[in-house]
């Protein structure tokens, strides 16, 4: 299988944990990708210094890792590729944080999400052979960050404006789920109706004062929500 590893580096100092998790993929062949803002282009150097052939996308510092992410989608062929894996710096949650009755706190977050992804050789392995057996599966991530169920996600977003989201990709919600911190594996051509859909960078709100209904929030639940759309479940992982 193909696969393409978009990762965005917002928080530079986030590096070289990132690099622990991508060098798991060190027997399996992929196309590394990164997204960083404007402002960090100085880093460049010690980023090609580490991964010489990976393609580097300069974006604006808008919509989170939202719409890096889709400035990916706009760059590559999703019928080259099998599996994207979106992935990005997290920072640690600095107050008491739970979801599914999990704590999340800290860098308990970003830990669950990469160790169920990427947490050894081993796991990278895992995914892609579930990726490769199992057709129905259209997405894996970390069990403790995936949402179902409207209630869940109501607590924290309008869902009319995720439906409407969802409308503008031309797809109707059949199951309302969703990966907190958007952080998974997915089967590339089920990101067709998002590319499709070609969000540009006005269609971002700033980020002060925060619309926590605003796009990058109502994407990441499309994320989610696509997968079902288009006759696929997602699979959650614990971590290694």
């Amino acid at each position: 299988m193909k696969i393409a590893v978009c990762v965005h580096l917002y928080y530079v100092e986030m590096f070289q944990e990132i690099t622990f998790y991508l060098d798991n993929f060190c027997d399996i062949s992929y196309d590394l990708y990164f997204t960083i803002p404007q402002e960090n282009k100085v880093f460049l150097p010690v980023l090609k210094g580490r991964y010489p052939h990976a393609k580097v996308i300069v974006t604006d510092n808008v919509g989170f890792d939202i719409y890096p992410f889709l400035c990916f989608l706009k760059e590559i062929n999703l019928d080259y590729y099998d599996v994207v894996f979106k992935l990005h710096s997290k920072k640690d949650i600095p107050i008491e944080f739970s979801r599914n009755g999990v704590d999340l706190s800290g860098s308990k977050w970003r830990d669950y999400m990469f160790q169920a992804l990427m947490g050894s050789q081993q796991r990278v392995k895992y995914v892609m052979r579930i990726m490769e057996r199992h057709p129905h599966i259209g997405m894996v991530c970390a069990r403790e960050v995936l949402l179902r169920g409207s209630a869940m996600i109501a607590q924290d977003i309008d869902l009319i404006k995720v439906e409407a989201a969802m409308q503008e990709c031309k797809l109707l919600i059949r199951e309302w789920e969703y990966v907190a911190g958007s952080i998974f594996a997915v089967r590339s051509k089920l990101l067709k109706p998002l590319k499709n859909r070609n969000y540009l960078k006005a269609d971002f709100p700033p980020y002060f004062p925060r619309d926590w209904n605003g796009l990058p929030y109502c994407l990441e639940r499309v994320f989610g929500c696509l997968v079902s759309a288009q006759g696929m479940v997602i699979g959650g992982l614990p971590p290694v």
